[in-house]
């Protein structure tokens, strides 16, 4: 119950509308009491003793009872629901802007679509919980309450008879609640992995196309659906299971009570409208009994969810900003790297002691063979991974003691793999400066040359370019990124060959941007180009997360280690072309 308590922590900013619903949730509960009492009445001083006065007021009173009743359930059930969709609503935010806080092995660690069934699935389970099943737990508890009080005032005994079923309803209520619980968190793990299918299908619909593998992924989500399917099933026959047996053993108390009080009645020890009505409130009191196990089981897979989504909310990110943690100010003199390691696990070393010495202004090429750890060793820059050992220093101070927005934003990143979003181009260009002049924007397009392409789409900068900006081609999406690089001036860039999906034309034209944009900017370059590599101030040469090599273009052609072998095999067709050229 405690996590359950935690899920209604949300209904807490809506009290007052609590307060009126359960006051109308009150007038339903009486009625039902009334419509049992009213039985008496209508059976003894109408059929019985012909009573024209009774006669005339009854009906009068059954037509107020259900006036009250319909206003009562319309206000009580009405007001839930929003609340329930209120609480929902808050949860789904506070879910989405706690994972947008999360770290990045966080996101390494689990499939999108995971996640993303966390906040649709999940939060989608919990919305009856916070809503209809409070409402339904309300009023069917206070109708029991009534009810109670009518067969016992009708007759403690055959009332005290009837209840004595409840306790072993209450033992298959609680026992099949909970297979149900384990039962729905399988199906959400199950509606998870679906979702994850879903995504990585999707996103890799090319690929997918290219290899003619439309079938056998159509197999597996079929596999996959299944299983789902088989989750649900069981939870459908736990669920629908519960009424029967309520009403089956509702059943057995009501039978006893016809024998004893229908003996009661022939010997005369009450009258037959009192035993009609106190049967007629049993009949009604076994309804809210029977809701309320279909209530618990709805709540049962709440928490199933609820223990998902709290799991997320509980996560904290591992890159925490430091108390007291102070503004940074802009870098001047250089940024260091000082006995930096750095570990996936706690045996995954990705880097090994670099120590490295950036000047402001310098641009540093980071050359090396796959895996050698040259993207590991950009991320630790904007803090999106922290270093397991030694440090990194912006003028001397070490990036942990400054706050994470303040470091981030004197970092501008352009990858080779481009993420646009499906928005217009200005925003995209603008993204992090939504109120930006449109001359900034357009400035910062003509430097990475893509100004001409956008005026020629419809719309020009207001043009959407679809998911991921699968409507531009690899080199337009390149020129957007770099634009939006520009456009966030940064103190320190850091790209990852920024220029590998532009075709020559295009490379050439950014190529000069980009030296406009690195002018005066402290520089890191994952390098896969020889146009990149001798356009930089020092080279860095990495193997094995250790940096084995450094110096200038030459001088680490005349050592003839790493750097060398890797011109000649990526490198000297380049440079020979580029010889031709100037000969010609």
């Amino acid at each position: 119950m405690e996590l359950y308590k935690r899920l209604l922590e949300y209904l807490k900013p809506y009290r007052a509308r609590f307060v009126v619903a359960s006051i109308f949730m009150l007038f339903v509960s009486l009625t039902s009491g009334a419509t049992a009492m009213i039985i008496q009445p209508v059976l003894d001083d109408i059929f019985l003793r012909k009573d024209q006065e009774m006669l005339i007021l009854l009906p009068i009173g059954v037509a107020l009872i259900y006036l009250i009743r319909g206003v009562g359930r319309y206000v009580a059930s009405s007001q839930m629901q929003l609340i329930g969709q209120m609480a929902v609503r808050d949860i789904r935010n506070h879910l989405f802007g706690h994972i947008q806080k999360l770290s990045l092995d966080f996101f390494s660690a689990r499939k999108t679509g995971q996640i993303i069934s966390r906040i649709t699935n999940d939060v989608y389970v919990i919305q009856d919980s916070v809503a209809i099943v409070v409402y339904d737990l309300i009023r069917e508890s206070m109708t029991m309450i009534v009810l109670l009080f009518v067969v016992y005032y009708h007759n403690w005994k055959l009332a005290t008879i009837a209840l004595l079923v409840i306790p072993f309803s209450g033992l298959l209520i609680d026992r099949l609640g909970k297979r149900l619980r384990l039962v729905s968190g399988e199906t959400q793990e199950a509606m998870g992995d679906l979702n994850a299918m879903l995504v990585e299908t999707f996103t890799g619909i090319r690929v997918v196309q290219a290899f003619g593998m439309e079938k056998y992924e159509v197999a597996k989500f079929h596999k996959r659906n299944d299983t789902y399917f088989q989750k649900i099933k069981r939870t459908i026959r736990i669920n629908e299971l519960t009424s029967p047996l309520m009403e089956f053993i509702g059943a057995l108390g009501i039978a006893l009570i016809i024998w004893y009080g229908g003996s009661m009645v022939m010997e005369g020890k009450t009258s037959v409208g009192a035993f009609f009505s106190f049967i007629m409130a049993l009949f009604m009191l076994y309804a809210p009994i029977s809701k309320l196990a279909r209530v618990y089981n709805k709540i049962q897979q709440a928490l199933a969810s609820a223990q998902r989504i709290f799991e997320i909310m509980d996560t904290s990110p591992s890159i925490r900003q430091k108390e007291g943690a102070v503004s940074m100010a802009p870098l001047a003199s250089h940024i260091e790297f000082r006995d930096v390691c750095f570990h996936y696990g706690e045996e995954d070393q990705a880097l090994d002691v670099i120590d490295l010495k950036v000047e402001k202004g310098q641009a540093v090429a980071l050359v090396g063979p796959s895996g050698a750890g040259k993207t590991t060793l950009v991320n630790l820059i904007p803090r999106f991974f922290d270093v397991s050992k030694g440090a990194i220093l912006f003028d001397g101070t070490d990036i942990r003691d400054v706050t994470i927005p303040s470091l981030r934003e004197q970092i501008g990143i352009v990858t080779q793999d481009v993420f646009l979003f499906n928005d217009s181009i200005r925003n995209n260009i603008a993204y992090g400066q939504e109120d930006a002049p449109m001359e900034l924007i357009e400035r910062a397009a003509r430097a990475a040359y893509a100004h001409d392409f956008i005026m020629k789409a419809p719309g020009g900068y207001e043009a959407i370019i679809g998911e991921r900006g699968h409507k531009l081609s690899g080199g337009e999406r390149q020129r957007i990124s770099i634009a939006r690089a520009i456009m966030k001036d940064p103190a320190v860039l850091i790209l990852d060959e920024a220029t590998s999906a532009l075709d020559t034309e295009s490379e050439i034209m950014v190529q000069k941007a980009l030296e406009n944009l690195m002018r005066e900017r402290t520089t890191f370059v994952i390098a896969h180009r020889l146009s990149t590599i001798l356009s930089s101030d020092m080279i860095v040469a990495m193997d094995g997360g250790r940096i084995v090599e450094r110096g200038g273009h030459e001088e680490l052609l005349g050592q003839g280690g790493l750097y060398k072998k890797l011109f000649d095999l990526q490198f000297r067709s380049a440079m020979d072309t580029v010889k031709m050229r100037k000969e010609e």
